[in-house]
């Protein structure tokens, strides 16, 4: 069975991509027994930070566990080598630590961390080859085979690779879509974002995937109740975003915020300590997303492992 790899992007910042990548990992996982790679090409590196801890962020990137020692063995011209750069324990969730430990493991999370200097690192990059000739596309097509052939060996091992992507288009952002066979746009419903996320979408269907209808999947997250909020959903679902998978709406809860907290390195919560009441909001997104990658492999939808 080969990885279904997954970019969770949009250009329109604060519309929840970590926290929509962390809950898909952690609903796949959970519910569907998935074993989910996340790779955080964002060097903001918020989902890193959020299921590592700034210490735990902190310890990788000084042991070399990060995506800027792929991106200096492609700037040095070393072969790509991505066995000693993932970090195989980013669960947070005392349930399948505890399976594990009885190994009787079902669904885990790795990572392939990111770090604040991960942007200093690929603007040498960027600098040195363009001093050499080097066009902008040329070089996310030169970082996309990179990444590719360094990725190719954990097709068999994961189920789910989950790309968390900046929200800009730099060569790196852009190698990152390139990786990915489908795509979950999160977004806010309201009209600076809903005009974001338009572009966006313009964008990805002339650069990236010319049927980006067929392979995206979009959340609209931190989502108030109100007329304003609906007739802004309405607009997203019939006019901008029409003929796309909409999986359900995540409302807005001071309990997302705090179910991305971990204390320390070593420590988990529950499923139900981690997201309180959002635990049920959890569940539909991870389900309606794996139906949405059964039918896009032509699949039965996996069962969940968990009620």
């Amino acid at each position: 069975m080969s990885a279904s790899f997954v970019a969770v992007a949009n250009l329109k910042g604060g519309v929840g991509k970590s926290t929509t990548t962390l809950m898909l990992a952690d609903g796949l996982a959970y519910y569907f027994g998935a074993n989910v790679l996340v790779v955080d090409f964002d060097p903001q590196a918020n989902s890193s930070q959020m299921m590592l801890t700034e210490r735990g962020l902190q310890m990788a990137y000084e042991q070399g566990k990060s995506v800027i020692s792929l991106l200096n063995q492609f700037a040095s011209g070393a072969t790509p080598n991505l066995a000693d750069l993932i970090l195989p324990n980013a669960v947070t969730l005392e349930e399948l630590h505890q399976a594990e430990q009885r190994d009787q493991r079902r669904g885990w999370i790795s990572i392939l961390p990111s770090h604040p200097s991960l942007r200093f690192a690929e603007m040498e990059v960027e600098e040195r080859l363009y001093g050499q000739g080097t066009r902008p596309s040329e070089l996310a097509r030169k970082l996309h085979k990179h990444f590719s052939e360094a990725l190719e060996p954990v097709h068999s091992i994961y189920d789910v690779v989950i790309i968390d992507t900046p929200p800009y288009l730099s060569p790196l952002a852009r190698a990152g879509l390139m990786l990915a066979e489908t795509f979950v746009t999160p977004t806010l419903a309201d009209p600076v974002s809903i005009w974001g996320t338009k572009q966006f979408s313009d964008w990805m269907t002339a650069n990236i995937a010319a049927d980006i209808a067929q392979r995206n999947f979009v959340v609209i997250t931190r989502f108030k109740n109100t007329r304003y909020a609906r007739e802004a959903e309405h607009e997203l679902r019939n006019i901008y975003l029409k003929n796309r998978q909409f999986g359900p709406t995540i409302p807005e809860s001071v309990q997302a915020l705090a179910a991305m907290d971990r204390a320390d390195i070593d420590s988990y919560h529950t499923m139900r300590g981690k997201y309180g009441n959002l635990r049920n909001d959890v569940r539909r997104l991870s389900e309606s997303f794996a139906g949405f990658l059964a039918s896009r492999l032509g699949a039965e939808q996996p069962e969940l492992v968990r009620s």
